[in-house]
């Protein structure tokens, strides 16, 4: 890694500490009305809340939202050159090497913009939530606003964590449009290309969870066991993780129904399991498709 990106990953980390810090649940106010919390800027130094402010930050960024007006929004910001799926794939590289987390997100949500079709709240068969694309709020409907601090889901997505829902997205885009863009750095670029083979190599009985050890087990990937999880979730989403129970691509739309109904038939997805479609339906046998990993990340692998 070269200086300047060093310097930036440094103050990268100084940044986490200091949201960490703002974002603590104990820092947080409960709005009983709109069913968000708020944060307390005192609990910051001068110089914290000065480096926040430098920055733009917004402690809190309370939005009124529904399903029609996050949708509309997503599909403008999909159009925007700033939003290429280039970029995205470069900074999906950089957080899955470390040097730059905010990008876990960028791959699902810029596919997401790309591809979801215009629509109305559509009600899931099983689950309060559109069936297209997810959306669900304490009034999920297309009408009714729900309330979203958007500032603390900015900050999971500085940790490094896949926010793969309709609010995420929204958040991933409207701030990333005002970014600038990323490159990976080379140690980025050969531990991607090494998690790939990993997963290619795996037993063919593996399952999700017994390859989720092997992964901690090797050292591979920096960070902790969520963000492990949610590099092979997004891997799934977009079909280069293979799943038993539904085929899925990054050039064309997957309805949100689609993909989640399945886990009925799938064990690891019951009871007190975290495990969710599409990564859970991932097995050993099915490795890497190589096809869409070129497709995607063809000039880094």
């Amino acid at each position: 890694m070269n200086s300047t990106r060093s310097n930036d990953l440094k103050l990268y980390k100084k940044k986490i500490k200091i949201l960490q810090k703002l974002y603590h649940y104990q820092n947080g106010n409960y709005d009983a009305t709109r069913h968000v919390s708020i944060y307390q800027e005192d609990v910051l130094t001068t110089e914290e809340r000065q480096q926040l402010e430098q920055d733009q930050w917004k402690i809190n960024d309370i939005l009124a939202v529904d399903h029609n007006s996050l949708i509309q929004s997503i599909r403008v910001w999909g159009q925007h050159e700033a939003l290429s799926l280039e970029r995205a794939t470069a900074e999906f590289v950089a957080a899955v090497g470390g040097s730059y987390p905010r990008g876990m997100t960028t791959l699902h949500s810029t596919l997401f913009a790309h591809h979801v079709p215009d629509h109305t709240y559509e009600s899931a068969r099983r689950l309060l939530a559109c069936g297209i694309c997810g959306f669900s709020g304490n009034k999920a409907s297309a009408d009714d606003e729900n309330w979203e601090n958007i500032a603390s889901i900015r900050y999971s997505l500085y940790q490094g964590r896949l926010y793969n829902n309709v609010i995420g997205v929204y958040t991933d885009l409207e701030e990333r449009i005002h970014l600038p863009a990323i490159s990976p750095t080379e140690e980025d670029i050969t531990i991607f290309r090494n998690l790939l083979q990993h997963l290619d190599q795996a037993d063919e009985d593996m399952t999700p969870g017994s390859y989720e050890k092997s992964l901690t087990g090797s050292k591979l990937i920096k960070g902790n066991a969520g963000i492990r999880r949610d590099i092979l979730q997004s891997l799934s989403l977009v079909g280069i993780l293979p799943n038993s129970q539904i085929q899925l691509d990054h050039t064309a739309w997957t309805a949100f129904e689609d993909i989640i109904d399945p886990e009925v038939n799938l064990n690891n997805t019951k009871g007190r399991s975290d495990m969710e479609m599409p990564w859970a339906g991932w097995e050993g046998k099915l490795g890497v498709d190589w096809e869409k990993a070129h497709q995607l990340f063809g000039v880094y692998l």
